[in-house]
């Protein structure tokens, strides 16, 4: 895992690449050094703030192109970052420094090191566990799920090395996801909205299965979040472990090899694909996009830097891994009315209070890792290009 999480977010620049600089200058960091050597623990993000202040602009002074940024270089511990001007303007190279001579080399070189040495854009850790993983699913996809019938034993609950069986496996995958379906994931609702209760978040699911049938929403404009305030985007699912499939059948038998919960009757099985993962550098979105926080991973209202967040912006709204983002919070002041005398609520200007780096993308829905926060993230916080 280990692997694939590091080749999600290795990102380099080679210093042939060409592109034209963007039309706003790029503001280089207080005290930028002219070189930095890179070394083991780094990320992307933060060697970029070390030359930036906006250290998602890194493609823009590397000069990448699209095609480059989303599928670079690697960069390792032991090369050097150079800053440097070409028409007066700032750039960045990639090379390595050699002692004798003194001389430096600035040009790109090609490494055959494993990719498991490569630096990530952003901590690995902080996302391993929701990168393979399933996260968010349509109604759709509950149909023809395959499912956990029982024990051999006739257990109600079911953990490490229990044999269960399953019907509906018709792929004969060797390892299954064990998964039970969790909250919805709604369009926040506006503050004088009534309290959503639990009746009106399990309806759509009962009529789903009732009927089998699930209308999609009418094409979204580009850019924006699809649907009405209150609107259902998908489900988030809950990983419960992982099982072996060890006699594939109409009853199917499988062993469970970790179990994180206990799992039981009715739970649904995913298969446990690694998925095809890109680099991509950090970078901002090419059109105008408008969103929303839906949620703050593990159940808080609240989260800060390094908190894992749920945007209405998904695939539709052409978004992608590698995406910043900027959070905005909306601030209320209270004042007193002159004509009246009476106190007055009124909608100060929204502020960027923070970035967030998309790390996984879904049809309505992406989820990204909280880089900057200079006040707390909530539900409803709006999200725009930064």
């Amino acid at each position: 895992m280990s692997r694939i999480i590091s080749a999600l977010f290795m990102a380099v620049a080679t210093a042939t690449a060409a592109v034209a600089f963007a039309a706003d200058p790029i503001p280089l960091a207080n005290n930028a050094p002219d070189r930095y050597t890179v070394v083991k623990g780094d990320t992307l993000w933060g060697i970029a703030g070390r030359f930036l202040q906006e250290p998602w602009r890194w493609p823009e002074i590397w000069r990448l192109n699209k095609d480059q940024i989303k599928n670079p270089h690697w960069i390792y511990p032991g090369d050097v970052v150079f800053l440097d001007y070409v028409d007066g303007q700032p750039r960045l190279r990639l090379g390595k420094q050699f002692t004798g001579s003194g001389n430096v080399k600035l040009s790109p070189e090609v490494h055959s090191e494993l990719i498991d040495r490569a630096i990530p854009s952003i901590p690995p850790n902080a996302i391993e566990a929701f990168i393979s993983r399933p996260l968010v699913v349509d109604p759709n996809e509950l149909q023809d799920a395959p499912r956990v019938i029982g024990t051999d034993e006739s257990r109600v609950v079911m953990g490490n090395g229990d044999e269960i069986y399953a019907l509906g496996i018709t792929e004969n995958h060797p390892k299954w996801y064990v998964y039970r379906l969790g909250a919805p994931l709604r369009n926040p609702l506006p503050p004088e909205s009534e309290t959503v209760t639990a009746s009106d978040i399990m309806a759509p699911v009962l009529v789903y299965l009732r009927t089998k049938s699930y209308t999609e929403d009418p094409e979204p404009v580009p850019g924006e979040a699809g649907g009405k305030p209150g609107d259902i985007l998908g489900y988030e699912v809950v990983y419960l472990g992982t099982a072996q499939l060890k006699e594939p059948g109409k009853v199917s038998t499988l062993e469970i090899l970790s179990a994180k919960e206990e799992i039981i009757k009715g739970d649904l099985l995913v298969p446990a694909e690694e998925p095809t993962l890109n680099s991509y550098m950090p970078h901002t979105v090419d059109h105008n996009v408008s969103g929303q926080v839906v949620s703050v991973h593990g159940g808080v209202d609240v989260g800060g830097k390094f908190s894992i967040v749920a945007l209405n912006l998904g695939e539709q709204a052409g978004i992608e891994p590698g995406h910043v983002l900027g959070i905005y919070t909306k601030r209320t002041t209270v004042y007193q009315d002159k004509d009246t005398g009476y106190n007055k609520t009124i909608d100060l200007p929204e502020k960027r209070n923070g970035l967030v780096f998309v790390f996984r993308v879904f049809n309505r829905i992406s989820y990204g890792l909280v880089m900057e926060a200079a006040r707390p993230t909530v539900t409803g916080d709006s999200i725009r290009n930064p």
